[in-house]
């Protein structure tokens, strides 16, 4: 198992068992106020040069955890989208090796926090 395998293992289990749960629609999170809670929750960690955190939610009815990627948007040209696309196929790579099955991913850019978030769902118990 690779450390970024255990790291994401580690973190999520972290988050089961006492993480915070978010109540909001996890199709629509509110990333910076997220970021801000896991600052001060001192749930935010760094992996593959980007930030992390996790929340626990409920996702089509199912208990859940929310996992988020943060990628820096950086504006230089010789590390610009295309990097960003390729640190966006790393996350989604890495996560689907650790987790096998994820019930929802998505990536979106929120220009206004100067980032590229990464959502990814897994739903407890295989989801049953």
């Amino acid at each position: 198992m690779s450390h970024v395998d255990e790291k994401l293992k580690e973190i999520f289990e972290n988050t089961v068992e006492s993480g915070i749960k978010y109540e909001g629609s996890p199709e629509n999170p509110e990333y910076f106020s997220l970021s801000c809670q896991a600052i001060k929750n001192e749930t935010l960690f760094k992996l593959m040069g980007n930030n992390i955190f996790m929340f626990n939610c409920e996702y089509k009815e199912k208990d859940a955890v929310m996992i988020i990627f943060s990628i820096p948007i950086n504006t230089s040209e010789e590390s610009g989208a295309k990097s960003v696309a390729e640190r966006v196929m790393q996350i989604v790579e890495e996560t689907e090796k650790c987790f096998v099955t994820l019930d929802s991913i998505k990536s979106e850019e929120v220009k206004e926090d100067k980032f590229v978030y990464v959502t990814a769902i897994k739903t407890l118990n295989g989801g049953k």
